[in-house]
């Protein structure tokens, strides 16, 4: 051991009371790194008699030694987990301390280690003003250190950076997982994107034949020569027979076509939705929210939902409270409204669907009321998940993605709207969404009328 030299002019010596060496712990876990900053040798000897023997957590430390800033500072970049640093203020310069305090939190970015002033000219320094104007963790001043004093502030400053290094670590592993999910969502994005392109493009050339094949097939050339060979027979049973047949297998080739070009309809809504999801999914999905009347936009989307209506016999109401006008992209309104009421209809076997539109402050507020099969009360936040269905054989037969209603819910939300739903297994479900209303929206008139 190094002997001990006298104490330097203008040095305070330190008065360390030993007590009592904590026990040894296991040696051969990783030690704590404690960096000792002081130009007094005396200050290096008696800090290392205090600490001999000192473990935290069951761990020991691992002393390092400088005598100037300038050492500190090589053996900070040397070692990257040093944990406390017991530094003096005065050494090469009056501020030489407080110089490294800035090299440590500026230069190196190192905000974990935990810096612990020792002065003995504490005078020079006030306390309050240090902390104000230096990133440091505890100010001791050596008259006052005690060997009890000095392991209690290093217990302190060891598990407060042993509880910043756990946190750091948290937010890293949190950062690297929330990189992973970002790259793996843009991944399943760029392939839902890429595909459902691919698919759109045949489809759509598809929907053409089936639409001639629906609306022109009397006019095929093949069919009007049989037509006009038909019509030069003369008139008997016969013919009656071949023209019954001819417009038997026109209605046979529209029907065909009609569902075929259902089908495909059905398909290019479904691939629509999962483009909706990537676009919403990139963060690309753009909103043209313009002063749209309520009315007539409904009456819009009421010519495409009636045929539907009326192929279950089912009857559809328009109340509105008053005419409004809505800020909202008109095209992404009708959207939602054709999931909503399109969804109504699907899962309604019998009575009515009502679509309500009310001022609500200044919100303009639809619900879309069904008399349906109702929904789980455990279920109705699910429905609002991607890719979530409910588990009947209804909802099965229905079709569908799942993405109908998390879409309609995004596009409400970023309308600075709302969307929730109440509803009653077995009675039905009442779907709720606000937009915002535009400056200007006419006056009450009449309940009930329809679009």
């Amino acid at each position: 051991m190094n002997p001990v030299p006298p104490a330097q002019p203008g040095k305070k010596l330190l008065l360390f009371k030993n007590k009592s060496p904590t026990p040894d712990a296991s040696l051969d876990a990783l030690p704590w790194q404690i960096l000792i900053v002081d130009d007094d040798q005396q200050v290096h000897h008696l800090t290392r008699e205090v600490l001999h023997g000192f473990h935290f957590e069951g761990r020991p430390l691992y002393l390092l030694y400088a005598s100037s800033a300038k050492e500190a500072q090589k053996l900070l970049l040397d070692h990257n987990n040093i944990a406390v640093i017991l530094l003096d203020v005065v050494m090469e310069s009056s501020h030489s301390g407080l110089e490294l305090v800035r090299f440590i939190r500026e230069e190196c970015d190192n905000h974990l280690l935990q810096i612990l002033l020792r002065t003995g000219q504490a005078g020079q320094f006030p306390e309050e003003s240090v902390f104000e104007q230096h990133d440091i963790n505890n100010f001791l001043e050596k008259s006052d250190l005690t060997s009890r004093r000095l392991k209690t502030a290093l217990k302190s400053a060891l598990r407060a950076y042993r509880d910043i290094q756990e946190l750091d670590q948290m937010r890293k592993q949190e950062q690297e997982l929330r990189q992973t999910a970002d790259h793996a969502n843009r991944a399943k994005s760029a392939f839902l994107n890429m595909v459902s392109h691919e698919l759109r493009t045949p489809l759509q050339g598809t929907k053409g034949p089936f639409e001639e094949f629906k609306s022109q097939f009397h006019l095929f050339i093949g069919m009007k020569k049989l037509r006009n060979q038909i019509d030069a027979l003369p008139s008997t049973p016969h013919k009656e027979s071949l023209l019954a047949a001819l417009h038997e297998l026109h209605q046979e080739v529209v029907e065909i076509a009609s569902q075929g070009l259902q089908a495909v309809e059905h398909l290019l809504g479904l691939i629509e939705d999962i483009l909706d999801f990537a676009r919403i999914e990139a963060g690309k999905l753009s909103l043209l929210p313009v002063p749209c009347p309520v009315t007539p936009l409904v009456r819009e989307v009421w010519n495409l939902i009636q045929p539907l209506a009326d192929a279950k016999t089912l009857r559809l109401s328009y109340q509105p409270e008053s005419e409004l006008t809505i800020l909202a992209d008109s095209k992404r309104c009708k959207q939602i409204l054709l999931n909503l009421l399109g969804n109504a209809i699907k899962f309604t076997a019998q009575g009515e669907i009502i679509l309500r539109v009310r001022q609500q402050e200044q919100m303009a507020l639809f619900e879309v009321a069904d008399s349906g099969c109702g929904i789980p009360a455990d279920k109705l936040e699910t429905i609002f998940h991607l890719f979530e269905q409910l588990d009947n054989s209804l909802t099965r037969r229905a079709g569908g993605t799942g993405l109908g209603l998390p879409i309609s819910r995004e596009l409400v939300n970023k309308q600075g709207g709302s969307m929730y739903v109440h509803s009653t297994l077995g009675q039905g479900s009442h779907f709720f969404f606000t937009l915002p209303l535009a400056m200007h929206s006419s006056p009450p008139t009449a309940d009930g009328h329809n679009p």
